[in-house]
């Protein structure tokens, strides 16, 4: 759909929303990860990916700058933590000798030799380790999902946002959970409708490209609670398929559990990905649909020149490289706004940058747009961007970039019209 809106929507998009249960953010998350405790090959139970946290990040304050960890506690988010999992899961078959002819172990696994802790870890207690966590995480995001799906009444002011975009928006979700689809009613997302006595629906990549009503289109780039592996053949794609399953309920039932785990071109085993998560994304987006959504991005960004980041942290490499396209494709056209929660004391340039210093992606993402030399350039007489007040929109002086840092639910019910001016709509 050419000149719609491509949005990019990530995990603080629905942080605003009145949340009953454990609240969805990083550091909530991993907090219940690490509960879990994960039953051992041999009988008994143990906190696995507590030890493996504490372990790792006993081991960083070793390996890095005398004196830096008193300032910058190393810690673990529970992305990085299932890298850890994943990582161990793909050499553990080395370690304990478990590879006979097929498949083949991987070479650089020769060379890796574990300690006393490691090796007394079965390959299987990881595998149980990584689908442990997984799966609290879907179950944290279905518990605001139903919620949000059955009581049409909550945040009402979020899905008045997305009905006014009706047709005219191609979005890009990060997140898990159907809250946008619910919004919106109707969407094309490429699946097919259910069939008769089936209860999931195939994907369709030419239905999802030829969009023929026009619809505001919805890709989740990590996946979905929703998904599990096609329960039969035929395969439309690969035995990876993944299918949309009526309810979570369903999915989670559907969800086979016994296909060999995906591995990528080094051997590496990995997490089969319902959910695109720890740091191994790209190769995760390897199966249908998420290379199919991962390809039309390019193409949006490319052929829209109106961009919307909504709560987007600008941790995933591969999609900075794909949203700095737009910049080369559109230059003093692209109209760009970017709705993020930051502190309130920010009411200046000086202390707008001197946050996004910390967040070296974002930094480099927002210079770029606003054509800032490097912080302050020399002799300039003027900044780059327009800061006034923490609760005003901030403004690029070269037209490109807006930015509403109150959070998505002030920018929507403070800032709505400002926003759809700023893109031209």
């Amino acid at each position: 759909m050419k000149d719609a809106t491509t949005i990019i929507v990530g995990a603080g998009a629905v942080l605003d929303f009145e949340h009953k249960g454990v609240f969805p953010s990083v550091q909530n998350i991993t907090e219940e990860v690490l509960k879990l405790n994960i039953q051992k090959v041999k009988g008994g139970q143990r906190p696995l990916l507590r030890e493996l946290n504490d372990y790792v990040v006993e081991k960083l304050k070793h390996v890095g700058r005398p004196g830096v960890d008193r300032f910058v506690p190393s810690q673990l988010n529970f992305e990085i933590l299932l890298q850890v999992v994943e990582m161990c899961l793909a050499y553990s078959g080395c370690w304990h000798k478990e590879y006979l002819s097929w498949p083949s172990p991987p070479e650089f696994g020769a060379l890796i030799h574990p300690d006393k802790f490691l090796k007394d870890i079965q390959t299987y207690e990881y595998v149980r380790a990584a689908y442990g966590l997984q799966n609290t995480v879907m179950s944290i995001v279905n518990q605001y999902d139903a919620s949000f799906c059955e009581d049409t009444s909550r945040e009402q002011w979020y899905r008045d946002f997305w009905k006014s975009w009706y047709g005219k928006s191609n979005v890009f979700s990060l997140n898990y959970d159907n809250t946008i689809e619910n919004s919106l009613g109707e969407y094309e997302d490429g699946f097919m409708p259910l069939k008769k006595g089936e209860d999931y629906s195939r994907f369709s990549a030419i239905k999802f490209f030829e969009n023929r009503r026009e619809l505001s289109t919805i890709a989740h780039l990590h996946g979905n609670i929703l998904f599990s592996e096609a329960k039969e053949y035929p395969f439309e794609y690969s035995i990876r398929d993944m299918v949309k399953n009526r309810d979570y309920k369903t999915a989670c039932k559907n969800r086979m559990g016994g296909q060999q785990n995906p591995s990528n071109q080094a051997k590496e085993d990995y997490l089969q990905p319902y959910i695109v998560s720890g740091l191994r994304k790209t190769e995760k987006m390897t199966f249908v649909p998420n290379n199919v959504y991962l390809s039309d991005l390019t193409r949006k960004v490319i052929e829209n020149n109106r961009l919307m980041i909504i709560g987007y942290s600008f941790g995933d490499l591969y999609l900075n490289e794909i949203l700095g396209l737009g910049m080369a494709a559109h230059g003093d056209n692209f109209k760009v706004v970017i709705i993020d929660k930051f502190p309130p004391y920010i009411d200046t340039y000086t202390s707008l940058f001197q946050y996004l210093a910390h967040n070296s992606n974002l930094y480099s993402f927002v210079s770029r747009l606003a054509k800032d030399r490097l912080y302050i350039e020399i002799g300039q007489k003027e900044f780059p961007l327009i800061v006034e007040r923490h609760d005003a929109p901030v403004y690029s002086r070269n037209g490109i970039l807006m930015m509403c840092i109150g959070g998505f639910k002030d920018a929507v019910e403070k800032h709505g019209e400002a926003i759809r001016r700023h893109l031209c709509i």
